[in-house]
């Protein structure tokens, strides 16, 4: 394929969204997204492969439907950036269960090429049987540490510590401090990361996980995303409590999870995302952090 008809592949809305991203020790998603054409067009040859149909953009991310000579996959191009760089370790380990198949990689330019799933996720679905669908996917997902993955524990200690954690409620922050140290040692495994409806994708016959930011820890902080994620069909005050709690305790009941720990290690990581979210200046996604950590607290 020439790099003119491999740009054309690329669509707008990705390098809109790169477009003033950067990365520790990585190019920019400005100078990734110029380069991926000619990215795009060397892997194809590389590999043996043709594209098979529309480009999808994920959150940054290229996923084109190909046809090789072991038949049909896909091939994700990656934003070279720290989340990124275990996603093929953990693929692997998995080994497609409960997990999309890893059919081959090249991590040094964050390339994978993988099943081809439908495009069918949770995000239609009733949100208690996509809860319980999530939930379902934890056992075979939450295997032995990968010792080449990151700890989850100093990262969030590094976060709480940032100035803009003191912006927040001083009885949240310290709160989210006791949850952490009453669970840093304990039970430690491999954690998809970002585990939400629409990460989970059905391959025709199964639900399976895509696009993971694997880490190393407490399996409780998986369950986080199913808060977040479609919060607005939850209402607000009394609705928006029993909806939360509704939620964790379908999770706690399909995985096995104990719910007096798994309630605040998801308003740890709430808070988190508050810290996170007050350096960006989003002061909606502060609002529905407080929000659920209130609910999951009261």
């Amino acid at each position: 394929m020439r790099v003119a008809d491999a740009a054309a592949l690329v669509p707008v809305s990705l390098a809109e969204r790169m477009a003033g991203l950067e990365a520790e020790g990585g190019p920019t998603g400005a100078d990734w997204v110029a380069a991926l054409p000619h990215l795009l067009a060397d892997v194809l040859e590389e590999w043996s492969l043709e594209v098979d149909g529309p480009a999808m953009a994920g959150q940054c991310a290229l996923v084109l439907p190909v046809r090789g000579p072991e038949g049909r996959a896909a091939l994700k191009l990656g934003w070279p950036h720290a989340e990124a760089e275990g996603e093929h370790l953990a693929l692997r380990a998995w080994d497609g269960r409960s997990a999309v198949r890893l059919l081959g990689a090249d991590p040094r330019r964050t390339v994978l090429l993988l099943e081809l799933l439908t495009t069918q996720d949770l995000t239609d679905l009733w949100d208690e049987e996509a809860v319980a669908v999530v939930a379902g996917l934890y056992a075979d997902l939450h295997m032995a540490p990968l010792p080449q993955v990151p700890s989850l524990a100093p990262w969030i200690w590094q976060i709480l510590s940032r100035p803009a954690a003191e912006r927040l409620p001083r009885q949240v922050v310290e709160q989210a401090r006791s949850t952490l140290r009453s669970v840093e040692g304990g039970q430690v495994r491999l954690l998809h990361g970002d585990l939400h409806y629409a990460n989970v994708l059905s391959d025709g016959t199964d639900w399976v996980a895509i696009d993971p930011k694997p880490v190393n820890g407490h399996p409780a902080w998986e369950v986080a995303p199913l808060l977040w994620n479609r919060a607005e069909e939850m209402g607000t005050g009394a609705s928006l409590r029993w909806s939360v709690r509704r939620r964790v305790d379908i999770a706690c009941a399909v995985a096995g999870f104990d719910e007096e720990v798994v309630r605040p290690v998801c308003a740890l990581r709430e808070v988190v995302n508050a810290v996170r979210a007050v350096e960006d200046g989003d002061q909606d996604r502060v609002s529905l952090a407080i929000s659920l950590v209130k609910a999951l607290g009261s």
